[in-house]
């Protein structure tokens, strides 16, 4: 796609949004300043850390049992914060010593990264302070609105987020990389407000212009040589309204990816001629014009979302409509992305990407929304799905001492529900498998501050393969029976 078509199609699917913006502006007041206040709930998932408990109990990963001792500190050194995952695993049944004592996923003690696992996070700040950065686990992160990397997680601890801003927000840029000794997805966003004003601002004054460059190098691990997976976006939003009680934002997003391989087998009539038969190309090849080998030809698919959010002191709400393109896939980079394309049997890009059955332009709807009510209370949520096909959902709970001296947290999350060789919707909402995530821990205070707990995991880690530096992900089953004292320092 050159970049005239990319405009024309800019122009067509925002004509209209935009008109509809422009009217809904003027017919809202005027805000007198920006206010920036941390009460305000932002757009964020609860955080699902297990941490501050200090003991030992019997831990399952799969039909294996070992005895743990874990010790998990939250350190906060002013704005500095430290989480720490001390946890050993014990195996009597092992042969040897070298797979006796195991680390928390009952991976051995042989590797760099294994050792770094001992850091769960270090952090600075908060994500919209001036400075904030986060080296360690990435969990539910998301860049800009989210049209490109939504709730992605590198299920690890070698990652690294940075957020650099002006103090009045009038420009910024926030980047990611998902693993700091071997990175493979990274990228950022650059946001800028060129009319903003020291005072006396209005939602013209407050139009904030943004772009997105985020790409995984190696999309499909089993395959040699592939094209990496590119992602850019341009976005404009108005921040009508900002103050310490209440924000309402617009924003139309318009991202681009080189995805668009929906189109396998069209192949030039002179190639077919001299290709044997068994050969089957899965995506649009083109001749090279003096006569050479036939090559991949790049494309790109778009999509584009317009949106409006609000946020409140304990609520904040985010709503989309989105068309796409045939071949685009909506926040490509999400919590399941890196395990899914791990765990994809077949080489090809495009099925692990699903591009093959999105072979005609899609619109739909994705929501989102953050409620905590009181402090023993969050949830959060979000859930999409364009012309009933390839819907997403998540959900995330923390509820402590609603029920006195329980303490519940949980999430799931879930791609494609229904999809493939699944039955139904329903039949496939709660099966878990490599589209799914799912965590929850349940603890009871028995005598505060001693606490038992019990956890159920589905998940995914990065172990180590044959070919030196290379890594994959594998699904983890586990189930924990834990009492120890919880405490924070």
């Amino acid at each position: 796609m050159n970049r005239d078509r990319v405009l024309t199609l800019y122009r067509r699917s925002t004509l209209v949004s935009t008109i509809g913006i422009l009217f809904f502006f003027l017919t809202l007041p005027t805000s007198t300043g920006a206010e920036e206040d941390p009460g305000l709930a932002t757009l964020e998932r609860p955080e699902f850390l297990t941490s501050g408990l200090y003991g030992g109990g019997l831990t399952f990963i799969g039909r294996d049992p070992y005895i743990q001792l874990q010790a998990q500190p939250d350190i906060p050194l002013g704005k500095v914060n430290i989480g720490l995952d001390l946890v050993v695993l014990y195996n009597p049944y092992a042969s040897d010593a070298g797979s006796q004592f195991l680390a928390e996923d009952g991976e051995s003690w042989d590797s760099p990264s294994t050792w770094l696992r001992l850091i769960r996070y270090v952090s600075y700040a908060h994500p919209y302070d001036p400075f904030y950065f986060r080296l360690g686990e990435l969990d539910y992160l998301t860049i800009g609105h989210g049209s490109i990397m939504s709730g992605y997680s590198n299920y690890d601890r070698r990652g690294l987020r940075v957020n650099l801003r002006e103090s009045n927000n009038r420009y910024g840029v926030e980047t990611m990389l998902n693993d700091l000794g071997n990175p493979l997805i990274f990228g950022g966003r650059l946001f800028y407000r060129p009319f903003l004003r020291q005072e006396n601002n209005n939602f013209f004054t407050r139009l904030e212009l943004g772009t997105t460059y985020l790409t995984d190098i190696d999309p499909s691990p089993q395959e040699d040589g592939e094209e990496p997976l590119i992602a850019l976006g341009v976005d404009a939003g108005f921040p009508i309204i900002e103050r310490s009680t209440f924000r309402l934002d617009l924003y139309n997003d318009l991202a681009v990816l080189n995805t668009a391989s929906e189109a396998p087998g069209v192949v030039p009539e002179e190639l077919l001629e001299t290709e044997p038969v068994e050969q089957k190309p899965t995506r649009r090849l083109e001749s090279d014009p003096i006569g050479g080998e036939a090559t991949p030809a790049t494309e790109f698919a778009w999509g584009n979302a317009v949106g409006i959010g609000f946020a409140f002191p304990k609520v904040s709400f985010k709503f989309e409509y989105r068309i796409l393109e045939a071949g685009y896939i909506p926040s490509v980079f999400d919590y399941t992305y890196e395990s899914a394309k791990s765990l994809s049997r077949e080489p090809d890009m495009s099925d692990f990407l699903d591009i093959e059955t999105n072979s005609q332009q899609r619109r739909g709807f994705f929501s989102q929304i953050f409620w905590k009510p009181g402090e023993q209370l969050q949830l959060f949520g979000t859930f999409e799905d364009y012309d009933n096909s390839s819907p997403k959902l998540y959900m995330a709970a923390v509820a402590s001492e609603l029920i006195p001296r329980f303490r519940v947290q949980g999430f799931y999350t879930k791609r494609d529900i229904g999809e493939g060789a699944e039955a139904n919707f329903f039949g496939d909402l709660f099966n878990l498998n490599e589209k799914s995530a799912f965590g929850l821990q349940i603890g009871y205070a028995i005598y505060p501050p001693v606490e038992t707990i019990i956890t159920r995991e589905y998940r995914f880690r990065r172990v180590g393969t044959a070919e030196e530096g290379g890594s994959q992900f594998e699904a983890i089953h586990k189930t924990s029976f834990m009492v120890g004292i919880r405490t924070d320092f």
